[in-house]
């Protein structure tokens, strides 16, 4: 069995489509699909259900067969890291799925593994927990940064970063002079937050309700950027994370305040799945992890 043939279902999987399969593996179509084919006469079961427009989907045996494929190449690939790690050159890419609130402090991360390993490159992929979570599932991504209190993560390995605390930025004639406001007094004011997709929004909701108050939404982004520029304005404020701060630029316009009544805060981590033994990128990651200094963010 050819191991390229595993990656191409992989890819046919991911795209829906044999001509964006191949395209992403640089293959001609003809080949990945010949390749496909070779793999279904060699497994003796259909994998890929065909119509005359391309690709309806995956078989059942084609979905068995993608979790095999996805497991034996993460395997392979953690082979070589291994054999890599004995002559003392560890190197290799990861692929690292971070919630937006986490992005802008990220660098904690990936600066303390690459002064340790600086052969291992990383590519940080902005991601809702949800698609962390498939991405750890499916293996498009090793790692993952988000939090650690969604359900959803409960069957991954986790090790906790920092507690995320949360603010309100906005112009000093919405936020007057004083250093903290509560929940209910925020929820008067004009927000703009993100939105209902993401999680951070999900928790920051429970916290409006737990005041019984209705916070007066009047914008919504899905990244950060967005929020801050409505910020920036002056006609909004919103609730963040102390993690965002940095992004703000310096301006006598623009005050932060303290949530109060009640104080939360919220675990962020590192996730990824429990595997015996990890794979070496893996266990570099999970000590830069243990080493990185998150304190001045939060």
């Amino acid at each position: 069995m050819n191991l390229r043939h595993l990656s191409y279902l992989i890819a046919l999987a991911r795209e829906g489509h044999f001509g964006r399969a191949a395209e992403s593996v640089h293959v001609s179509q003809p080949a990945l699909s010949a390749a496909i084919s070779q793999l279904e006469q060699e497994l003796g079961v259909p994998l890929v259900t065909r119509t005359r427009q391309g690709v309806e989907g995956l078989t059942a045996e084609g979905r068995e067969v993608l979790n095999w494929s996805q497991r034996i190449l993460s395997d392979v690939e953690a082979l070589k890291q291994t054999l890599a790690q004995m002559k003392g050159q560890l190197k290799g890419h990861l692929r690292l799925g971070v919630i937006p609130t986490a992005e802008p402090i990220i660098a904690s991360l990936t600066r303390a593994l690459h002064d340790r390993h600086p052969n291992i490159t990383v590519t940080v992929l902005s991601r809702t927990s949800q698609e962390i979570e498939r991405g750890l599932e499916d293996l498009s991504l090793e790692a993952g940064v988000a939090y650690l209190e969604d359900k959803r993560m409960e069957d991954l390995a986790a090790l906790q970063l920092y507690l995320e605390r949360y603010v309100v930025v906005g112009s000093a004639s919405l936020l007057g002079d004083g250093d903290s406001i509560s929940w209910r007094d925020a929820a008067k004011l004009p927000l703009c937050l993100l939105s209902r997709d993401m999680h951070n929004r999900l928790l920051i909701d429970q916290h409006f309700d737990a005041a019984g108050v209705v916070p007066q939404v009047v914008a919504e982004s899905n990244t950060l950027m967005g929020v801050l520029s409505h910020v920036r304005s002056g006609a909004w404020c919103s609730v963040l994370p102390r993690t965002v701060l940095g992004l703000l630029e310096r301006s006598t316009d623009l005050r932060v305040v303290a949530l109060r009544e009640p104080d939360v805060v919220h675990p962020v981590g590192l996730l990824y799945a429990p595997r015996k033994p990890l794979s070496p990128l893996i266990q570099a990651l999970t000590e830069a992890a243990r080493r990185a200094n998150f304190s001045d963010a939060v």
